[in-house]
């Protein structure tokens, strides 16, 4: 074998060590971003999510790759993001559920809804409709409780999984309309939809973007919005809170990604993230599904995630909600 004298090898290393050097040195992102979905395709979080994912590949010049990882109330998810390497390269939409609800709905989950996440920005926020089955003998919430209570334990509501934001709006209604209504969870929302309109679910809260189109074509009858006010694009349906008093109910989603993610790829997230929501066309395809944004720092995020970790806690609690 002959051996190269070591001044040449020295050589030889040089452009070797350059192109890693530069390899290392090319600006986040330099390959694609996975985001993680939490829920199934056909829900509000899988819309949003593939919205977001084309406007933030189209500004980052990079592909991002959608992975639905629905399962355990979004718990499958948090998980396998917790547990991603901080490189940037995985972020997910958090969500109502999986960083406020669930820490209290569960007990104790394989990740820590604060510290094992780097939090980067809110998306958005939007109402819960309640709807049912043109079948259930109710036009109005006055009437669908008085039908509750005079028909305990018969009336059945489903969601995407427990902790999500339309079952902890159920369990929330139970308890403050003193009513019996079954929670029953799908892992299959379309099936669960599919379901409802077919009159083997009694009723579900469900996103105002995603439900509202199924009121209009009749195939279930709108009684009321979970927030205080009336939806922008749903006028004519009033709040529960007219019939029940108080009653609200908001679940939002963010973007994030697994603790210790490097300052450079939060900051072009951030970034991105922001530039996204001020854009004219975006606000104008939220506003359009019922959805509504809030411009939040990095700093105010994070805030805002403890403080919801706190509030649903405290609707968990006060619900009796429990895990399905």
């Amino acid at each position: 074998m002959k051996v190269l004298p070591l001044r040449w090898c020295a050589a030889l290393s040089i452009p070797a060590l350059f192109a890693t050097a530069a390899a290392f040195a090319q600006p986040y992102p330099n390959k694609p971003i996975r985001l993680v979905i939490p829920f199934s395709t056909g829900t509000s979080t899988d819309v949003l999510g593939r919205l977001y994912a084309q406007k933030l590949g189209d500004a980052l010049g990079q592909t991002i790759v959608v992975e639905n990882r629905a399962g355990a109330g979004g718990n499958i998810a948090g998980e396998a993001v917790a547990r991603a390497a901080p490189d940037g390269y995985t972020i997910t939409l958090s969500t109502s559920a999986v960083h406020a609800t669930n820490p209290a709905l569960y007990g104790k989950l394989p990740f820590d809804a604060i510290r094992d996440f780097t939090h980067i920005t809110l998306l958005a926020s939007a109402p819960n409709m309640l709807v049912v089955n043109p079948k259930i003998p109710a036009t109005n919430m006055a009437e669908l409780i008085a039908y509750a209570r005079a028909n305990p334990g018969k009336l059945t509501y489903m969601s995407a999984g427990s902790g999500t934001s339309p079952h902890m709006a159920g369990a929330l209604l139970g308890s403050m309309a003193g009513i019996n209504i079954v929670h029953v969870p799908y892992k299959n929302i379309s099936q669960g939809l599919a379901d409802l309109f077919g009159g083997q679910i009694s009723m579900s809260f469900y996103h105002v973007p995603v439900i509202y189109p199924h009121v209009k074509e009749g195939k279930v009858r709108a009684l009321g919005v979970a927030t205080r006010t009336r939806s922008s694009i749903a006028p004519e349906v009033p709040p529960i809170a007219d019939t029940v008093p108080s009653f609200e109910i908001r679940p939002w989603w963010g973007v994030s990604g697994p603790a210790g993610m490097p300052a450079e790829a939060i900051d072009r997230l951030y970034q991105a993230t922001n530039a996204f929501l001020r854009d004219a066309d975006t606000r104008s395809r939220y506003a359009t599904m019922g959805m509504e944004i809030s411009l939040m720092t990095v700093k105010e995020f994070n805030d805002f995630t403890v403080a919801e970790l706190a509030k649903w806690g405290r609707i968990v609690r006060e619900s009796g909600a429990k895990v399905e």
